[in-house]
């Protein structure tokens, strides 16, 4: 599958990567675009079958996978999550793009089952061989405990790293299951990142953002339901 990077505005500083995808609480994905909020959309990720949706964000288009730029941070928000067929392209290539601009890093959010916490812990991380070669900050962070996963396509573009021989790190901080949206849990993963890389972040308004997110994925899944149904109903009557 062909995916296609277009880059409309020039990147002063691709220094540290970072995306995030929707899984335990969307805490990858809220993460990301809490930390991107601030920052100027300056390219796409496009795909044949990615989410045909686009809506409007405060006085902008808001497009399925935008990339954005700000203070030596670039990432990727992928607004309506990544097509199950397209996953491994997608990941696949977004680490190729990443290696092949020559970031020093990657920053990847994810989130944890919280009802595998033990003790006040509130995150662990897990990185690549490269990443613990160069010695690469931790924050004396415990690493995810033998026996427990990390699945989707945060797996293959961990693995994905892992093969490229690049220095990757992923933060997993605990989330309520119970919670289609979990704002402290993303709140643990964006303090982590910003102490750790000395990036800034104010995370006072992520209760907010979470909220406005679980009424959008919401009206998003009734959405396509509604259109898997009528196409479903079309079948019947050819």
């Amino acid at each position: 599958m062909k995916i296609d990077f277009k880059i409309f505005k020039p990147v002063e500083n691709y220094e540290i990567f970072i995306t995030g995808f929707a899984g335990i609480g969307i805490v990858g994905h809220l993460a990301t675009k809490y930390i991107a909020r601030n920052c100027d959309v300056v390219g796409v990720v496009r795909y044949k079958g990615e989410p045909p949706i686009v809506s409007i964000e405060g006085e902008r288009l808001l497009l399925q996978n935008e990339i954005f730029s700000c203070g030596g941070v670039v990432g990727v928000v992928n607004n309506y999550g990544i097509h199950e067929a397209a996953m491994y392209d997608y990941t696949r290539a977004l680490a190729s793009w990443v290696v092949a601009n020559e970031f020093k890093t990657a920053v990847l959010f994810g989130g944890l089952d919280g009802r595998l916490r033990r003790g006040d812990d509130l995150l662990r991380i897990v990185y690549t061989s490269a990443y613990k070669k160069m010695g690469l900050p931790t924050g004396e962070a415990k690493v995810l405990e033998q026996g427990l996963q990390i699945v989707g396509p945060l797996a293959y573009l961990t693995s994905f790293f892992e093969e490229l021989h690049f220095p990757a790190l992923v933060i997993l901080p605990y989330a309520d299951v119970t919670r289609p949206a979990d704002p402290y849990a993303a709140s643990v993963a964006v303090d982590f990142f910003s102490r750790l890389f000395n990036f800034p972040v104010d995370t006072s308004g992520l209760r907010q953002m979470a909220e406005e997110l679980e009424r959008e994925i919401e009206e998003v899944r009734r959405r396509l339901e509604e259109q898997s149904k009528r196409e479903e109903s079309s079948k019947l009557y050819i």
